[in-house]
């Protein structure tokens, strides 16, 4: 397949990733996600836009239905060649704040060069236990993490793993198994731990477990220098691009 058709595919994977673990509305413009027991996951609640028709009616309806909930409007991009352009003057017309993120894709091609450390273990957690909830609000996330979590390890497909150090949690990541891709997330390593290699490790071993489970395309996107230094040497390498990565939200 050419990266162009990869590049679409994965995308529409990325749009309908928040089904996993939220409600979903679809519309004649795109999708609404929400979950009135989760307001502050912003995850959980974003509308896409991807048909322009009438758009300035597609923001009133879309700040009508979080209106109704208490849910502060939120979109994401829907990756449409100038899609932001379009939008800016009627969100800015309608009050919204718009932030532009450096993030970028990444597909995994090559082969791995880390050497894993010595002194790690790894574990497929399917439960919230007392330590994975102190690990995940060590990470400044509040309580609509633990709720998002919950959500998705009700889904078969959805791998949260761990690197114990010790018996100690000391670094995690998940793997999202759709229809001929894969997505990389939560991958965090508890600031006590850094520096260590652990992270490189459990990326290396989220390579070696998603293989022998699925042979689906397996991406991620980040914008951490640190992270993305991991991920090149994991193999995974930058799509060719020309997207934007922003969110435009309004406080009710």
């Amino acid at each position: 397949m050419t990266m162009p058709f990869i590049l679409q595919r994965l995308i529409d994977t990325e749009l309908q990733f928040a089904k996993r673990f939220t409600n979903c509305v679809p519309k004649d413009f795109g999708l609404i996600y929400w979950n009135e027991g989760n307001k502050e996951s912003h995850d959980s609640n974003h509308a896409i836009i991807s048909d322009f028709i009438g758009v300035g009616s597609s923001i009133k309806e879309i700040l009508s239905f979080y209106k109704a909930k208490g849910i502060n409007p939120r979109l994401y991009p829907a990756f449409k060649e100038n899609e932001l352009e379009v939008l800016t003057p009627l969100l800015e017309t309608n009050s919204f704040t718009i932030e532009q993120h450096g993030n970028q894709f990444f597909l995994h091609e090559k082969d791995s060069s880390i050497t894993p450390v010595h002194g790690i273990r790894f574990e497929r957690l399917k439960t919230i236990t007392p330590e994975l909830r102190e690990f995940v609000l060590s990470d400044k996330q509040g309580e609509w993490a633990i709720k998002v979590l919950e959500r998705h390890l009700s889904h078969p497909n959805y791998h949260l793993l761990a690197g114990f150090a010790n018996d100690a949690l000391v670094t995690l990541a998940s793997v999202n198994i759709f229809v001929g891709y894969s997505r990389v997330d939560d991958v965090y390593t508890h600031h006590f731990y850094r520096g260590k290699g652990y992270s490189s490790a459990l990326i290396n071993y989220v390579l070696h477990y998603h293989k022998e489970r699925s042979d689906n395309y397996l991406y991620l996107y980040s914008a951490i220098p640190e992270a993305i230094k991991v991920y090149g040497k994991a193999g995974f390498v930058p799509i060719a691009q020309n997207l934007k990565f922003w969110t435009a939200y309004k406080e009710l």
